[in-house]
């Protein structure tokens, strides 16, 4: 499982389903057209605040935003796999705000 295809393939859905353009989305999350765009190309790393925002914005919930639908969700490999990568994630947040802290 790649976290990062299905948060993008997520956001793509959700973004559609609310039918809002990546401009729309970006104006809403009052962000550059350009940075949605790079999220939705796998490119762009959005930080836990920006995905919050970005949930707001299409009036989901956050977890809504990596949920794998073709993935048993009872699966014990399934939620091994989802939690390594939200430690992943967390611990690249962490050592992101401790180096602007040390500055």
């Amino acid at each position: 499982m790649d976290l990062t295809h299905v948060f993008v393939q997520n956001l793509k859905k959700w973004r559609k389903n609310a039918g809002f353009s990546q401009k729309t989305l970006a104006q809403r999350c009052s962000a550059a057209h350009s940075y949605i765009r790079q999220i939705e190309s796998g490119t762009g790393h959005p930080s836990f605040a920006f995905i919050e925002k970005l949930a707001n914005a299409l009036d989901i919930e956050p977890y809504q935003l990596f949920y794998d639908e073709t993935a048993d969700p009872d699966s014990s490999k399934y939620m091994r796999a989802l939690k390594a990568e939200f430690l992943k994630k967390v611990e690249s947040e962490f050592d992101t705000v401790l180096t602007k802290l040390k500055r």
